[in-house]
């Protein structure tokens, strides 16, 4: 992370310069037009991984050729042959510093690139040739970017989450936008040295929400990346006039938060409180002064819990739900437990954890999950299979429902399937998931979806067409 970053650059040093330049990439997608969408990609440099040199007009200067291309395709993909860019471009930056001597830790160059490109998963290529005292970067990113219709039904943009938001009319200046300078923040880190957190997003059709066509609601929250809840003192509700687009901006103060992982969430709400369409942006915060303070939580003990008396069926039925939604680090310790009762108290810890509420009897997120589990197994049970463990099921129980479900059970040109839309997906936006038929037994198998991990076919809608 760039601020973190610690500071031994000489200029005029003769030592030899064998480390890339530091670089973070971000980007985040608005609304143009019925056929095409804007993107923005937000290009981070760290000063101390630059060369300067001295210029007679301007002190120090620093140059950073790159080539960015946007292609088709899907993140998975690591060979070099790819689908034919939509947008490409290179450029030289140029940097400037009055002195070097001014350097900071944290000294860090933003540049933005925009273009209008058709909705569609694309893998962001940005290179960075060799140069005589650096080696170049490659730096390859998911880059989803969805269809938005500023009159059709309600939805929202990428959000940008910026160092600084204030109103400006300089429409030249690179970070103008509906009246507004906007300095992203490519790394989005935040914190010691910059404690508050700016965010701009745009909403679209709004006024379908709701019986009252004129007003609507806003509510935007903090939540540690973990945990769905609020963060106290870290939330708003607004009430907004309709308009179409609507600019939504705001910003929240990080200099309380520990040093960790958080996620912003925005969610437009109707008039009965109930998410219509929600967005979020992962970002971290470095605060070495500020130590986390565990809530009190309502011991249990682990002989007098319902773990300790679980049967040997039980614990492997519990252990094989739990992989559905462990980490890699657990997964490699349930693997390693042989013994009927660490496996109970695996599963004590793995629960416990994951409980928002530790100081109330109930864990309200393992009640969330197995309702989620009784969803897929009434919903997808087949003679093949038990719901959850069917690859719906599991996407149910992993993401939740999703927003829409689009199904072609009777196309006589494809196989029977199902594309489902997810609005949001906490750190990863937008997604999709194609299910489809292929053996014709009815079960129906993930073919494609564009959250990376998942199981992702570029040419997905041509696998669809029966043979």
């Amino acid at each position: 992370m760039a601020l973190l970053a610690s500071f031994g650059f000489l200029v005029g040093s003769t030592r030899a310069q064998h480390a890339p330049v530091k670089m973070d990439v971000d980007y985040a997608a608005f609304a143009y037009d019925e056929a095409v969408s804007l993107v923005e990609v937000y290009i981070g440099v760290e000063a101390a991984s630059l060369d300067f040199e001295a210029a007679e007009a301007d002190g120090f200067v620093a140059s950073l050729p790159l080539r960015l291309e946007l292609a088709p395709g899907a993140a998975t993909d690591t060979g070099e042959t790819r689908a034919a860019p939509v947008w490409a471009d290179s450029t030289v930056l140029r940097f400037a510093l009055p002195d070097t001597a001014g350097m900071h830790s944290g000294h860090y160059f933003t540049h933005q690139m925009r273009s209008a490109v058709p909705p569609d998963d694309y893998v962001l290529h940005l290179t960075v040739p060799d140069m005589p005292a650096r080696p170049g970067l490659r730096i390859r990113q998911a880059f989803p970017v969805g269809r938005f219709e500023p009159d059709g039904a309600p939805a929202l943009s990428d959000i940008t989450l910026a160092t600084g938001i204030a109103p400006n009319a300089r429409r030249n200046d690179p970070f103008f936008k509906n009246g507004l300078l906007v300095h992203p923040s490519p790394n989005r880190l935040f914190g010691e040295g910059l404690r508050r957190m700016y965010y701009y997003a745009e909403a679209y059709g709004a006024g379908e929400i709701g019986s009252d066509r004129n007003t609507y609601i806003v509510y935007t929250y903090v939540a540690d990346a973990d945990r769905l809840l609020p963060i106290a003192d870290l939330e708003n509700r607004l009430d907004r006039t309709v308009r179409s687009p609507d600019v939504l901006v705001g910003s929240f103060d990080t200099g309380g938060l520990p040093t960790g992982s958080y996620v912003f969430h925005m969610v437009l709400l109707d008039e009965q409180n109930e998410g219509v369409v929600e967005r979020s942006r992962k970002f971290f915060v470095y605060n070495p002064g500020v130590s986390r303070e565990d809530p009190a939580i309502l011991e249990i003990d682990f002989e007098t819990s319902s773990y300790a008396e679980m049967s040997e069926d039980e614990v492997e039925q519990g252990m094989a739900h739990a992989r559905l939604i462990a980490n890699d680090m657990e997964r490699r310790r349930m693997r390693r437990l042989s013994e009927l009762d660490a496996r109970r108290r695996f599963l004590m810890d793995f629960w416990q954890k994951r409980d928002a509420q530790p100081m109330t009897p109930v864990n309200e997120f393992k009640e969330g999950f197995y309702r989620r589990v009784q969803y897929a197994n009434d919903r997808y049970t087949s003679n093949i299979e038990a719901g959850w463990q069917s690859d719906r099921g599991r996407v149910v129980i992993t993401y939740g429902l999703p927003n829409d479900i689009e199904p072609h059970l009777y196309d006589q040109a494809t196989v029977p399937h199902e594309i489902w839309q997810y609005n949001n997906i906490p750190g990863h936006g937008q997604s999709v998931f194609v299910f489809a038929d292929v053996t014709g037994f009815g079960s129906f198998e993930l073919l494609h979806s564009s959250v990376p991990g998942e199981r992702s076919l570029p040419n997905w809608q041509s696998a669809l067409y029966r043979r």
